[in-house]
């Protein structure tokens, strides 16, 4: 297999192409582009440029465009050495040059060039140095980001993109944060509009130059973010902490969690939306109040707990996560019970705790369904616990 060379034509035009780039494109007879539209294609009218702007306009994804770019680089490696050259640096939000690199049947060199991004920093005002992420719009997977970064969101060059963007930031970022869309992005030269978040797809102009930047959040903006929950838990607990909060232990915060669970299921039955946000975030609080006072004693914290509870909802969900298959709720227990063996769970005869959450519920029917008072329910229960002995 002949070599492919992957060569970056820069942000601009010629005067910012690094010298050794221009003369070795200068050498070159011919050179594979991804798109003509480009000024150093323009100034360097004496190479001939191939360009697969023709592959855009057959294709209706930028998936199946890179993937088809890359399948006739490959083909045409197969006759001789290849110069490819694409926008910015190659190895800077070019998918192409991803594809080529996973391929290891193809030898691939990489020649850089200048990228957007430290125009974009020049342009937004941002020091990267505090941080960012850089992720591109039309394969956008909120989970991944981190809104302590500034965040810079590429490929998004039209309106449809920009509002499933708009969408999924929404869900992280509050509405009336102010984001820069930039365009040409070349230091003072770009074209910025700053905007509220909400507003970010009304009347956007189409454009494949076209960057989101997303400012980081900081303080009180942080609230929805579960490591900022830790942070002010563990700050709560501190030696500069709250006086009430710094005495606590698992002991004296044990019976919460039934006041809390108490508050939640009249939530339920009232079917009240803020009231079960509000006492499912109390019963949050109590598990993290706990980490947070085993974190201060150096026993484990919040996202050890965390950790422990989502492998085990994965190995107790081969059905899910892995290769088992059921059809039936018996089967369903059949795999839960195994998994647990795995874990060495010895199954009891008697579990204390279902006898203590069968009180806890008729204790709780007896007094919001029948109105019977905690005292005359306790005896009820007391009278029917003695007949089954």
């Amino acid at each position: 297999m002949n070599k492919i060379t992957v060569v970056g034509l820069g942000n601009y035009g010629l005067d910012e192409l690094p010298f050794g780039i221009y003369r070795f494109l200068n050498k070159a007879n011919k050179v594979y582009v991804r798109t003509l539209s480009h000024p150093v294609v323009e100034d360097l009218e004496d190479i001939e440029w191939i360009s697969f702007d023709d592959v855009y306009e057959a294709h209706d994804s930028f998936n199946n465009v890179y993937e088809e770019i890359v399948r006739q680089l490959k083909e045409l490696a197969l006759q001789e050495d290849i110069i490819y050259a694409v926008p910015g640096h190659p190895m800077v939000a070019e998918s192409t040059t991803e594809l080529l690199l996973a391929d290891n049947d193809l030898n691939v060199e990489i020649l850089g060039g200048k990228s957007f991004i430290d125009d974009l920093f020049q342009a937004v005002q941002f020091d990267p140095n505090n941080g960012f992420q850089m992720i591109d719009g039309t394969l956008l997977n909120k989970a991944a980001i981190n809104p302590r970064n500034g965040l810079i969101i590429t490929q998004v060059y039209d309106q449809l993109i920009a509002s499933d963007v708009k969408v999924s930031l929404l869900d992280i970022y509050p509405a009336e944060h102010n984001v820069a869309i930039v365009t040409g992005a070349r230091g003072e030269n770009a074209d910025i509009d700053w905007r509220a978040l909400h507003e970010m797809d009304h009347d956007f102009a189409l454009s494949n130059l076209t960057s989101l930047f997303v400012p980081p959040l900081q303080g009180e903006l942080l609230a929805g973010d579960f490591d900022y929950f830790t942070e002010v838990m563990d700050a709560l607990v501190g030696e500069n902490g709250c006086p009430w909060d710094k005495e606590q232990t698992h002991q004296s915060l044990k019976r919460y969690l039934i006041e809390e669970s108490y508050e939640l299921f009249e939530a339920i039955d009232n079917d009240d939306i803020e009231h079960m946000i509000e006492e499912l975030g109390d019963i949050l609080l109590q598990v993290v109040f706990h980490a947070a006072i085993a974190n201060k004693e150096y026993m484990f914290d919040a996202r050890e707990v965390v950790k422990s509870i989502t492998e085990k909802m994965i190995r107790r969900h081969p059905h899910v996560f892995g290769d088992a298959s059921i059809s039936t709720i018996e089967e369903l227990h059949t795999v839960w019970n195994d998994a647990k063996a795995k874990e060495g769970k010895v199954e009891r005869k008697v579990k204390q705790e279902k006898i203590f959450a069968d009180i806890f519920l008729k204790l709780y029917d007896l007094n919001k369904s029948q109105g019977t008072s905690i005292e005359e329910a306790l005896k009820e229960i007391a009278g029917e616990m003695n007949e089954t002995r």
